[in-house]
Protein backbone atom coordinates (compact mmCIF):
# COMPACT_ATOMS: atom_id res chain seq x y z
CA UNK A 1 0.00 0.00 0.00
CA UNK A 2 0.99 3.72 -0.61
CA UNK A 3 -0.70 6.51 0.58
CA UNK A 4 -3.95 4.60 1.29
CA UNK A 5 -3.80 3.01 -1.90
CA UNK A 6 -3.89 -0.44 -2.49
CA UNK A 7 -2.06 -1.99 -5.20
CA UNK A 8 -2.61 -5.10 -7.16
CA UNK A 9 -0.11 -6.63 -9.57
CA UNK A 10 -1.38 -8.46 -12.30
CA UNK A 11 0.60 -11.10 -14.55
CA UNK A 12 0.10 -12.88 -17.77
CA UNK A 13 1.40 -16.31 -18.03
CA UNK A 14 2.57 -19.54 -20.25
CA UNK A 15 4.78 -21.54 -18.99
CA UNK A 16 6.40 -18.97 -16.97
CA UNK A 17 7.75 -21.03 -14.30
CA UNK A 18 11.54 -20.33 -13.98
CA UNK A 19 11.31 -16.38 -14.60
CA UNK A 20 8.29 -16.43 -12.67
CA UNK A 21 10.03 -17.65 -9.20
CA UNK A 22 12.75 -15.02 -10.03
CA UNK A 23 10.30 -12.22 -10.10
CA UNK A 24 8.25 -13.32 -7.53
CA UNK A 25 11.05 -13.21 -4.96
CA UNK A 26 12.15 -10.04 -5.47
CA UNK A 27 8.39 -8.57 -4.40
CA UNK A 28 8.45 -5.36 -3.20
CA UNK A 29 6.69 -4.87 0.17
CA UNK A 30 4.17 -2.73 -0.66
CA UNK A 31 2.07 -4.58 -3.33
CA UNK A 32 -0.84 -5.80 -1.46
CA UNK A 33 -1.65 -8.50 -3.67
CA UNK A 34 -0.15 -10.26 -6.91
CA UNK A 35 -2.56 -11.78 -9.42
CA UNK A 36 -1.33 -14.68 -12.15
CA UNK A 37 -3.32 -15.66 -14.76
CA UNK A 38 -2.42 -18.81 -16.16
CA UNK A 39 -2.93 -19.04 -20.19
CA UNK A 40 -2.69 -23.05 -20.77
CA UNK A 41 0.84 -23.56 -19.21
CA UNK A 42 2.21 -26.76 -19.13
CA UNK A 43 4.91 -26.20 -16.43
CA UNK A 44 5.54 -25.45 -13.18
CA UNK A 45 3.50 -21.72 -13.65
CA UNK A 46 0.54 -22.21 -11.09
CA UNK A 47 2.84 -24.15 -8.53
CA UNK A 48 5.37 -21.29 -7.91
CA UNK A 49 2.76 -19.12 -8.15
CA UNK A 50 1.07 -20.72 -5.16
CA UNK A 51 4.32 -20.74 -3.22
CA UNK A 52 4.49 -16.94 -3.26
CA UNK A 53 1.25 -16.65 -2.45
CA UNK A 54 -0.43 -15.05 -5.32
CA UNK A 55 -4.17 -15.31 -6.49
CA UNK A 56 -4.59 -17.52 -9.30
CA UNK A 57 -6.93 -17.97 -12.01
CA UNK A 58 -6.66 -19.60 -15.19
CA UNK A 59 -7.97 -18.15 -18.63
CA UNK A 60 -7.96 -20.71 -21.90
CA UNK A 61 -9.19 -18.48 -24.41
CA UNK A 62 -6.61 -17.56 -27.53
CA UNK A 63 -6.89 -15.50 -30.12
CA UNK A 64 -6.94 -17.30 -33.88
CA UNK A 65 -3.42 -17.13 -33.61
CA UNK A 66 -3.45 -19.31 -30.86
CA UNK A 67 -2.05 -16.07 -28.51
CA UNK A 68 -4.08 -15.48 -24.77
CA UNK A 69 -2.27 -12.86 -23.88
CA UNK A 70 -4.97 -9.86 -23.52
CA UNK A 71 -7.90 -12.32 -22.56
CA UNK A 72 -5.34 -13.26 -19.25
CA UNK A 73 -5.04 -10.06 -18.74
CA UNK A 74 -8.52 -8.56 -19.61
CA UNK A 75 -9.51 -11.91 -16.32
CA UNK A 76 -6.30 -10.60 -13.95
CA UNK A 77 -7.73 -6.84 -13.85
CA UNK A 78 -11.07 -7.45 -13.75
CA UNK A 79 -10.65 -9.81 -10.52
CA UNK A 80 -8.23 -7.23 -8.97
CA UNK A 81 -9.18 -5.42 -5.53
CA UNK A 82 -6.42 -2.66 -5.33
CA UNK A 83 -6.97 1.00 -6.02
CA UNK A 84 -3.89 0.79 -8.40
CA UNK A 85 -3.03 -1.85 -10.51
CA UNK A 86 0.13 -2.84 -12.17
CA UNK A 87 0.34 -5.10 -15.15
CA UNK A 88 3.70 -7.07 -16.66
CA UNK A 89 4.67 -9.99 -18.21
CA UNK A 90 5.71 -12.34 -15.84
CA UNK A 91 8.94 -13.40 -17.74
CA UNK A 92 11.48 -10.92 -15.68
CA UNK A 93 11.40 -8.45 -18.36
CA UNK A 94 10.27 -5.70 -16.76
CA UNK A 95 11.59 -4.18 -13.18
CA UNK A 96 9.08 -5.38 -10.22
CA UNK A 97 11.41 -2.84 -7.91
CA UNK A 98 10.40 0.07 -9.87
CA UNK A 99 6.55 -0.28 -9.36
CA UNK A 100 6.58 1.43 -5.96
CA UNK A 101 8.18 4.25 -7.39
CA UNK A 102 5.69 4.49 -10.30
CA UNK A 103 2.58 4.26 -7.70
CA UNK A 104 4.05 7.13 -6.08
CA UNK A 105 4.22 9.06 -8.99
CA UNK A 106 1.11 8.50 -10.53
CA UNK A 107 -0.58 9.18 -7.16
CA UNK A 108 1.64 12.73 -6.81
CA UNK A 109 1.07 13.48 -10.60
CA UNK A 110 -2.54 12.86 -9.99
CA UNK A 111 -2.42 10.60 -13.42
CA UNK A 112 -4.42 8.03 -14.18
CA UNK A 113 -2.14 5.91 -16.49
CA UNK A 114 1.19 5.61 -17.11
CA UNK A 115 2.94 3.44 -19.83
CA UNK A 116 5.80 2.50 -18.56
CA UNK A 117 8.39 3.03 -22.06
CA UNK A 118 11.64 1.04 -22.41
CA UNK A 119 12.94 3.31 -25.12
CA UNK A 120 15.44 5.55 -25.18
CA UNK A 121 17.02 2.39 -23.89
CA UNK A 122 19.45 2.98 -20.40
CA UNK A 123 21.18 -0.33 -21.51
CA UNK A 124 20.67 -0.84 -25.30
CA UNK A 125 22.09 -4.33 -25.78
CA UNK A 126 19.10 -5.12 -23.66
CA UNK A 127 16.59 -5.93 -26.53
CA UNK A 128 17.59 -7.72 -29.67
CA UNK A 129 17.92 -5.01 -32.59
CA UNK A 130 15.04 -6.05 -34.58
CA UNK A 131 12.14 -6.19 -31.55
CA UNK A 132 13.88 -2.42 -31.00
CA UNK A 133 13.55 -1.74 -34.77
CA UNK A 134 10.00 -2.54 -34.63
CA UNK A 135 9.20 -0.94 -31.48
CA UNK A 136 10.52 2.28 -33.50
CA UNK A 137 7.74 1.63 -36.84
CA UNK A 138 5.45 1.30 -34.82
CA UNK A 139 6.05 4.52 -32.79
CA UNK A 140 6.41 6.63 -36.03
CA UNK A 141 2.82 5.15 -36.97
CA UNK A 142 1.08 5.84 -34.17
CA UNK A 143 2.57 9.36 -34.13
CA UNK A 144 1.17 9.81 -38.05
CA UNK A 145 -2.41 8.18 -37.36
CA UNK A 146 -2.70 9.65 -34.30
CA UNK A 147 -0.51 12.96 -33.36
CA UNK A 148 0.96 11.57 -30.11
CA UNK A 149 4.67 11.10 -30.29
CA UNK A 150 4.38 7.96 -28.02
CA UNK A 151 8.11 6.80 -26.51
CA UNK A 152 6.91 3.07 -26.59
CA UNK A 153 4.30 2.25 -28.36
CA UNK A 154 4.32 -2.00 -26.93
CA UNK A 155 5.30 -1.35 -23.37
CA UNK A 156 4.00 -4.28 -21.51
CA UNK A 157 4.39 -2.99 -18.21
CA UNK A 158 1.97 -0.14 -17.14
CA UNK A 159 0.33 1.24 -14.22
CA UNK A 160 -3.20 3.09 -13.63
CA UNK A 161 -5.73 3.59 -10.93
CA UNK A 162 -8.39 0.92 -11.26
CA UNK A 163 -11.73 2.95 -12.68
CA UNK A 164 -9.34 3.87 -15.76
CA UNK A 165 -9.69 -0.16 -17.14
CA UNK A 166 -13.39 0.27 -16.48
CA UNK A 167 -13.99 3.49 -18.49
CA UNK A 168 -11.96 2.31 -21.32
CA UNK A 169 -13.26 -1.18 -21.65
CA UNK A 170 -10.67 -3.66 -23.36
CA UNK A 171 -11.93 -6.49 -26.48
CA UNK A 172 -8.28 -7.74 -27.67
CA UNK A 173 -7.74 -10.85 -26.77
CA UNK A 174 -3.81 -11.22 -28.21
CA UNK A 175 -1.17 -9.31 -28.86
CA UNK A 176 -2.62 -6.20 -29.53
CA UNK A 177 -4.39 -5.53 -26.44
CA UNK A 178 -1.02 -3.88 -25.50
CA UNK A 179 -1.80 -1.22 -28.39
CA UNK A 180 -5.52 -1.33 -27.26
CA UNK A 181 -4.63 -0.20 -24.01
CA UNK A 182 -2.82 2.82 -24.59
CA UNK A 183 -4.88 3.89 -27.32
CA UNK A 184 -7.96 3.58 -25.57
CA UNK A 185 -6.26 5.59 -22.20
CA UNK A 186 -4.56 8.55 -24.62
CA UNK A 187 -7.95 9.22 -26.68
CA UNK A 188 -10.35 9.28 -23.52
CA UNK A 189 -11.05 13.12 -22.35
CA UNK A 190 -10.73 11.94 -18.59
CA UNK A 191 -8.10 9.92 -18.51
CA UNK A 192 -4.92 11.71 -17.70
CA UNK A 193 -2.15 9.82 -19.71
CA UNK A 194 1.49 9.88 -19.26
CA UNK A 195 4.75 7.82 -19.56
CA UNK A 196 7.48 7.32 -17.76
CA UNK A 197 10.73 5.28 -18.41
CA UNK A 198 11.64 1.93 -17.15
CA UNK A 199 14.72 -0.49 -16.63
CA UNK A 200 13.99 -3.52 -19.50
CA UNK A 201 15.93 -6.67 -20.32
CA UNK A 202 14.72 -9.26 -22.82
CA UNK A 203 13.27 -12.37 -21.28
CA UNK A 204 15.60 -13.97 -18.74
CA UNK A 205 14.78 -17.65 -19.81
CA UNK A 206 13.99 -19.11 -23.07
CA UNK A 207 12.76 -17.66 -26.08
CA UNK A 208 10.09 -15.26 -27.16
CA UNK A 209 6.67 -16.98 -27.37
CA UNK A 210 6.15 -14.07 -30.47
CA UNK A 211 6.94 -14.83 -34.12
CA UNK A 212 7.97 -11.28 -34.32
CA UNK A 213 7.15 -10.50 -38.13
CA UNK A 214 3.84 -11.74 -37.91
CA UNK A 215 3.05 -9.79 -34.73
CA UNK A 216 4.28 -6.93 -36.07
CA UNK A 217 2.29 -6.80 -39.36
CA UNK A 218 -0.71 -7.55 -36.74
CA UNK A 219 -0.02 -4.52 -34.81
CA UNK A 220 0.35 -2.29 -38.24
CA UNK A 221 -3.06 -3.59 -38.67
CA UNK A 222 -4.53 -2.67 -35.83
CA UNK A 223 -3.31 0.94 -35.64
CA UNK A 224 -4.66 1.38 -39.17
CA UNK A 225 -8.30 -0.29 -38.22
CA UNK A 226 -8.56 1.74 -34.99
CA UNK A 227 -8.30 4.87 -36.89
CA UNK A 228 -10.70 3.97 -39.00
CA UNK A 229 -12.94 3.20 -36.45
CA UNK A 230 -12.73 6.53 -34.59
CA UNK A 231 -13.54 8.00 -37.86
CA UNK A 232 -16.51 5.81 -38.74
CA UNK A 233 -17.45 6.39 -35.11
CA UNK A 234 -16.83 10.62 -35.69
CA UNK A 235 -15.75 11.05 -32.08
CA UNK A 236 -12.06 11.42 -32.41
CA UNK A 237 -10.25 14.72 -33.99
CA UNK A 238 -6.89 14.12 -35.04
CA UNK A 239 -4.48 16.30 -33.70
CA UNK A 240 -1.63 16.84 -31.27
CA UNK A 241 -4.26 19.06 -29.62
CA UNK A 242 -6.31 16.69 -28.53
CA UNK A 243 -3.56 15.23 -26.47
CA UNK A 244 -2.52 17.09 -24.29
CA UNK A 245 -1.57 15.18 -21.80
CA UNK A 246 1.13 15.16 -19.60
Amino acid sequence: MIKQYSLSLVMPCKNEGKALETVLKKLPKEIDEVIVVDNNSNDSTKKVAKKYGARIFTEKRSDKHGIGYGFALQKGISQAKGTIVVCMDGDGSYPVKEIPHLAKTLIEKNLDFISCNRLPFKKPKDMSSVRAFGVKILNFITWFLYGYKINDSLSGMWVFKRYAFEEIGLIEGGWNLSLEIKLKALIHPGIKFSEHQISYRDRIFDLSKQSLFQTGFEHVLYLFKFRLALIKANNFSLGINYFAKE
